[in-house]
């Protein structure tokens, strides 16, 4: 019996990383996060503009699970997981709609200094943001906030990396709807993997 829980428990782990971690790294490619960092990084240079985003990352993973957790203790699991499958599917839909306009950079007063820009940058535009928001969902599904964190935060660092030095050549090859449409068709997926209980 103990041996079962184990696995079940390792299971779990794998299942709520992966899941973080896949969820996050597609819905962030070609987002405006992703192309707000190659911005900055084209500014400032890339080692302060990636160490200030991995900051921002790092805080607003961190309320994201938290607000996961709390909602795990306190709504019932059925709720949860058909909240959470809405939350997926109303992204993955809204990933078809036009982008607006993506220069968000200027809407935040910048501070002194490439770091400090570049974490009040991306803090303001990830809060809110759809992939937060899945990290909330996922963290109350699957009751594993410290794998949940991981897997999300590794991700976004992973194209915070790729925006910063592959970016520019990414939108040339690859048209950004193209990006933003296969990220739509994930999120969707995930919801109704959630919704019948896959996940």
């Amino acid at each position: 019996m103990p041996a079962q829980g184990v696995d079940y428990n390792r299971s779990m782990i794998i299942k709520a990383f992966g899941t973080a971690f896949g969820v996050t790294f597609i819905a962030e490619l070609g987002d405006k996060t992703q192309i707000a960092i190659l911005t900055l990084s084209a500014r400032y240079g890339y080692l302060p503009v990636f160490l200030g985003a991995g900051a921002a990352f790092v805080i607003m993973n961190a309320l994201a699970v938290t607000v996961g957790e709390v909602l795990a203790r306190y709504v019932p699991k059925d709720v949860i997981q058909y909240v959470s499958a809405g939350i997926f599917i109303i992204f993955g839909l809204l990933s078809f709609l036009p982008e607006r306009g993506k220069d968000e950079t200027e809407r935040v007063k910048k501070p002194h200094g490439p770091f400090l820009t570049s974490l009040a940058v991306i803090a303001f535009m990830e809060l809110g943001d759809k992939t937060q928001l899945a990290l909330i969902a996922m963290t109350s599904r699957f009751k594993e906030p410290i794998f949940i964190f991981l897997g999300g935060t590794l991700a976004l660092l992973l194209t915070s990396f790729i925006g910063a030095i592959a970016g520019k050549w990414l939108s040339r090859v690859v048209p950004s709807k193209y990006i933003r449409w296969s990220s739509g068709v994930v999120f969707i997926a995930f919801g109704i993997l959630i919704a019948t209980g896959v996940l």
